[in-house]
């Protein structure tokens, strides 16, 4: 008899117990099918009506307003995300671009005076905002139709967002959806290239401009923070105090 197969059968099978990464909850499980099971029959009906009804932006508009996960429907069908929709929410109120601020009707929905100190919206404002601000609800659906046409956001939101911002997508395009899927399943690498890092770019500019630099730990700091200390990325033009 083979011992050692009966020692390390006990073991693989205590990991695939008790680690988490094989760890789920049935009842979470089956409540989350649910929800997608939902956003999937949604963009099916959406489909249908687009086919018989051709595209109108109404049908965008009802289907925010009518369906509980319409705002998600429409997020999975061009690929762009909830946090990249919150960040655009938060670019529109602060900034004044009068075709962004038309295509959008502004005017009609932004209460934002003062910017200085302004916050982000939740996801449970942006959802209260679009069922009963009919302005707003109209601006969303103009930013999946036609943002990829203005000036302003064309040099604000990087190309791989851009090109979500799609009426093909809208129209349910088979290469459109294709594009969704590998943009969906490229996202995490395109964020950890590292030729996508600021850091990166920074230090090109500095290099370029003959701009000195060092990195590092920075003295003082250790000395009046010794449990808090951060690396510097760049110190200008060095580590010496003048």
């Amino acid at each position: 008899m083979d011992t050692t197969k009966l020692t390390i059968e006990p073991k693989f099978k205590k990991v695939i117990d008790k680690n988490t990464f094989y760890f789920f909850n049935p009842i979470f499980e089956e409540k989350y099918e649910g929800y997608l099971n939902s956003i999937k029959e949604t963009l099916l009906l959406l489909k249908n009506k687009i086919e018989k009804q051709g595209l109108e932006k109404e049908i965008f508009e009802n289907l925010l307003l009518e369906k509980e996960n319409g705002l998600r429907a429409l997020l999975a069908l061009t690929g762009f995300s909830n946090e990249m929709l919150k960040r655009l929410t938060t670019i529109i109120r602060v900034v004044n671009d009068d075709e962004l601020s038309k295509l959008v009707h502004k005017d009609k929905w932004s209460g934002d005076k003062k910017v200085d100190n302004l916050q982000e919206w939740s996801d449970l404002q942006i959802h209260k905002f679009i069922k009963k601000n009919k302005f707003f609800r109209k601006g969303i659906v103009n930013i999946f139709f036609e943002g990829s046409t203005v000036p302003f956001l064309t040099k604000t939101i990087p190309l791989f967002e851009l090109k979500k911002l799609s009426i093909s997508k809208l129209k349910f395009e088979l290469p459109a959806m294709i594009d969704t899927l590998i943009r969906y399943k490229e996202k995490g690498s395109y964020s950890g290239i590292k030729a996508n890092n600021p850091e990166i770019l920074i230090e090109e500019i500095l290099n370029r401009l003959g701009i000195n630099f060092e990195k590092g730990d920075l003295n003082e700091l250790i000395k009046n923070t010794p449990f808090n200390k951060r690396t510097m990325d760049f110190i200008i033009p060095n580590k010496k105090i003048h």
